[in-house]
């Protein structure tokens, strides 16, 4: 039966492609004859799947950061549909990236192909049920990474299977395997528009935290699209020779005493990993304007900006958002961090209340029960 199954896999960023890689495997170990498809970038590839679109740089957050990227993004939509409508997969695997996977959601729909959501819209911490519902209303399943996720889509009439979350199977190695180092580690970003914002300000503090925590900071490149902005970057505002990191972000962390980092994933990398960091994010200046003017009650239900503050609901891990993105505050908060001694205990907290086994395999599993 598996011979004849086609699985399209949408992952549109490079944290999304690292989970569709894994999911790609684990499909591959369990179906061996299946054909996998879809949208994804070089984990995606190493891992067999077939590799119809790469839109990984495409990726943004906020309001107006999206508008220079519109319309690779709209041919991009375009794509996914046209590949819906003619491969005709049996089932549609959208991982993250709820703008534009929403849309395809529909479109399967239309078109009668199963879907399954693998990390769906983040309604469960900043939006309402009546969000969760129109969610439900296009999406077959939900593979929920979190057990808060799980809990808000099946009150909101989803079908749900809680899956865990795919950052374990990506962790355990490096937890098995843990050295720190003298390193202060900078990562700027998988976006253009985090690392062009970000990364003069942490270069900046980077020397202040080298003197006086007597540390050596390596900057980390998120993918080689980005080698040349990071580097002209670091030529203009950097006053030093300076090492960088290619590859696993895992590989950094895993021996890192310090970071500064940009919001997202790798936070809760460093998180579950023990490594003492500092949160940081800019928007564009019109975004944040919108989003304080016209979604204040949305932001008030919104603490925390980053995974592992919110899964603990208090600020282990030091925020910055907007202009508090400082050299002063960077430096005060990451001496701040670096000598909290609790970082150790909230990193177990945070490893049990996610560890859910071998998430890929929990995830091919339910996918091929699904089809």
């Amino acid at each position: 039966m598996t011979s004849s199954l086609k699985i399209m896999i949408s992952a549109c960023e490079l944290s999304a492609d690292n989970y569709a890689g894994e999911l790609t495997k684990a499909l591959l170990k369990q179906a061996p004859t299946c054909t996998i498809f879809g949208v994804g970038s070089k984990a995606c590839k190493k891992a067999g799947m077939d590799v119809r679109c790469d839109i990984s740089g495409l990726s943004t957050v906020g309001i107006i950061e999206p508008i220079r990227f519109l319309p690779k993004l709209y041919q991009s939509l375009k794509q996914i549909k046209q590949l819906l409508r003619d491969e005709k997969p049996d089932i549609f695997i959208p991982i993250d990236n709820q703008g534009l996977h929403m849309e395809c959601c529909k479109y399967a729909k239309k078109l009668g192909i199963k879907t399954a959501y693998y990390i769906a819209p983040q309604h469960w911490h900043w939006g309402k049920k009546s969000d969760g519902i129109k969610v439900a209303a296009v999406v077959d399943h939900i593979l929920a990474i979190f057990k808060q996720e799980a809990d808000f889509y099946q009150a909101s009439g989803a079908a749900v299977t809680y899956v865990g979350h795919p950052i374990i199977d990506r962790i355990k190695p490096f937890r098995d395997n843990h050295k720190k180092e003298p390193l202060l580690a900078i990562f700027p970003g998988s976006r253009l528009q985090e690392i062009e914002r970000l990364l003069p300000t942490l270069l900046q503090a980077s020397l202040r935290l080298e003197s006086e925590l007597k540390l050596q900071t390596v900057i980390s490149i998120a993918s080689p699209q980005y080698r040349d902005i990071v580097k002209s970057l670091v030529k203009k505002y950097g006053t030093k020779q300076y090492q960088f990191h290619e590859g696993s972000s895992l590989e950094l962390i895993s021996k890192s005493s310090l970071s500064l980092v940009s919001s997202g994933t790798i936070s809760l990398e460093h998180a579950l990993l023990g490594v003492p960091h500092v949160v940081t994010y800019k928007f564009n200046p019109i975004t944040y304007w919108v989003a304080r003017t016209f979604f204040k009650k949305t932001l008030e239900k919104i603490p925390f900006m980053s995974m592992p503050n919110i899964l603990l609901n208090k600020e282990v891990f030091p925020e910055l958002l907007q202009e508090n993105v400082s050299i002063d505050n960077c430096v005060k908060h990451g001496k701040d961090v670096f000598l909290n001694q609790s970082i150790q205990n909230q990193s177990e907290s945070l490893w049990n209340s996610l560890n859910n086994g071998v998430v890929a395999d929990l995830v091919a599993t339910t996918l091929l029960k699904i089809i």
